[in-house]
């Protein structure tokens, strides 16, 4: 069980509380295991549930966000020459969207790429690349060719011992017109820390 209390979202209560475990337990790879996740938020009154039924190497999910079938996924593993890819297609209810998240390490880095395709053949991906420069310390880019924008975020949890410190730079790749790319740029700087 998990409670987080944020005195901005509910002064008076919890913000939100979750509870999570299993069903049905696997004794060996080749059993069916079931987990769930049920989190409620007092704020919005809005109760989320996540099931996953687990089978060796495959995973099927459903999520349901207040009362409302939110998304089927699956996940597995699979073989493509000498490289493992994870693959996750999904389907969105709401948005009647196909989605395909793929990602395959290669050594310290790790590809990754999505694909959407909505209902009426709209259709929008993304790419990405993940590299550990050293223990404690990750960068990431991210590039959506639909928005023209490229994100690289930071992750050091070395420069201050128990606390993580996150850079992010937003690069819009075209000019509007009015900045050029270095003027429309936004950097973000965040730090998080646990007692």
């Amino acid at each position: 069980m998990n409670c987080n209390y944020d005195y901005s979202a509910n002064k008076d209560f919890l913000k939100d509380a979750s509870l999570s475990g299993d069903l049905v337990e696997a004794s060996s790879n080749d059993d069916l295991a079931v987990s769930y996740e049920v989190s409620h938020n007092f704020a919005d009154r809005k109760t989320n549930l996540k099931l996953a039924a687990h089978m060796g190497d495959t995973t099927v999910g459903a999520e349901i966000d207040d009362r409302e079938l939110k998304e089927i996924n699956f996940n597995r593993d699979v073989k493509v020459s000498d490289r493992t890819v994870n693959l996750q297609p999904s389907w969105i209810v709401k948005a009647k969207t196909a989605r395909v998240k793929m990602m395959s390490a290669m050594g310290k880095d790790r590809l990754k790429a999505q694909l959407d395709y909505a209902n009426g053949g709209a259709t929008n991906y993304e790419l990405g690349f993940e590299r550990n420069l050293e223990d404690g310390r990750d960068v990431s880019a991210t590039f959506r060719p639909a928005s023209k924008d490229l994100d690289v975020e930071l992750v050091d949890n070395t420069f201050e011992k128990g606390a993580t410190w996150t850079a992010k730079a937003s690069v819009p790749l075209e000019a509007d017109g009015r900045n050029n790319i270095l003027d429309a740029a936004k950097l973000t700087l965040k730090r998080s820390w646990a007692w």
